[in-house]
């Protein structure tokens, strides 16, 4: 079987979700074995992830870090990697080219589900860099898809409420405010919402809305487990 190598700790909850789904998944085929995982939480100053995450500068400073991080899984064994973090994709060909085993692309991988589910226009919540560095925004329209994001006001919810996730500070306001970003965009015309920061997964799980919720932690979860699985 294969060896997953992921980048883990951004954030960490995020990391620890998909290593249990993937445990998870193996655990319902009941007869198989459990999964080779390998976990290198990249050791980045706090201020690092606060300016490259949230505040959409100096994110070049997390590239070493993800590189070096990419060269220890694959001498550890990894045979494929993955970056659960949508905003640090922007890297994601250095740190393919830094490495001779694969990495996953969420990008790739979830507007491969969008396309499958023939999604015309949705909305994207995402962090304050991955909207301004436009890494859906492109991909998308080439496929045809209309792309909306929240209002200034409403991203700067968006922003604060990753921070708290990041410092591990979660509470029902932020659920209810989030549900309410989400209708907003369903009323200007989204026909799907797109969850674009893996760790927002961590308190929309209660939260429903007339349109499908498309996670792209989960995205790159059943990514990984087909990965593992294949010869």
């Amino acid at each position: 079987m294969k060896t997953i190598g992921i980048l883990g700790g951004l954030g960490p909850e995020t990391t620890s979700k998909i290593y249990h789904s993937i445990i998870n998944s193996f655990r319902k085929n009941k007869g198989g074995s459990y999964p080779s995982i390998l976990i290198y939480n990249l050791p980045f100053p706090f201020i690092i992830e606060n300016e490259a995450i949230v505040k959409g500068i100096n994110s070049h400073k997390m590239l070493p870090y993800l590189i070096k991080g990419a060269k220890i899984l694959e001498k550890s064994g990894a045979s494929f990697g993955i970056l659960p973090c949508n905003t640090l994709h922007k890297y994601i060909n250095e740190i393919r080219e830094s490495v001779k085993i694969p990495f996953l692309s969420i990008l790739d991988e979830t507007i491969s589900r969008l396309k499958l589910m023939k999604i015309k226009t949705i909305g994207v919540l995402a962090t304050e860099t991955t909207i301004r560095d436009r890494l859906y925004d492109n991909v998308l329209k080439k496929r045809g898809i209309d792309v909306l994001y929240p209002t200034k006001i409403e991203q700067n919810n968006v922003n604060k409420i990753i921070v708290e996730i990041l410092n591990s500070k979660q509470n029902k306001t932020q659920e209810k405010k989030i549900k309410a970003i989400c209708s907003s965009l369903y009323k200007r015309g989204a026909k799907a919402i797109l969850l674009a920061c893996t760790d927002l997964q961590i308190i929309t799980s209660n939260i429903h809305i007339p349109v499908p919720l498309i996670d792209s932690t989960e995205i790159i979860i059943q990514a990984s487990v087909r990965e593992l699985t294949s010869k």
